[in-house]
């Protein structure tokens, strides 16, 4: 289980650090880039074998919840892609910045299983 928890932290910590780079060009990246930016510190973490199980969980339930949210304020199912990756309705992006926010939750639960069972 350790190499599946350096090998998940490698490949969540770029995937992060991108998912952060593209948020600069959000319109609200103040509050995208450091959602990213603490996905990016847990991954690396956690390929350091450093990862504080408590802390996990907090961030998992935060991740989660916030991802129900903002689902939930989507008035129609309309897809994540039309045309290309620019935003073509809010209910795109809501969809978007959900599933975004869940695959940040994944991560932190792959990461507490990982950790627990080391």
């Amino acid at each position: 289980m350790k190499k599946l928890q350096s090998i998940a932290g490698i490949v969540f910590a770029v995937v992060f650090a991108l998912f952060m780079y593209w948020q600069f060009n959000d319109p609200d990246p103040i509050l995208w880039v450091p959602i990213y930016a603490t996905a990016t510190y847990v991954a690396i973490q956690a390929y350091r074998d450093q990862l504080n199980a408590e802390l996990l969980v907090v961030l998992f339930i935060l991740t989660t919840a916030a991802g129900i949210q903002i689902w939930s304020e989507m008035t129609a199912w309309e897809g994540f892609i039309t045309d290309g990756l620019s935003m073509k309705t809010m209910n795109q992006e809501l969809a978007r910045e959900a599933v975004g926010l869940w695959i940040v939750s994944f991560a932190f639960a792959l990461f507490y299983v990982t950790k627990r069972s080391n």
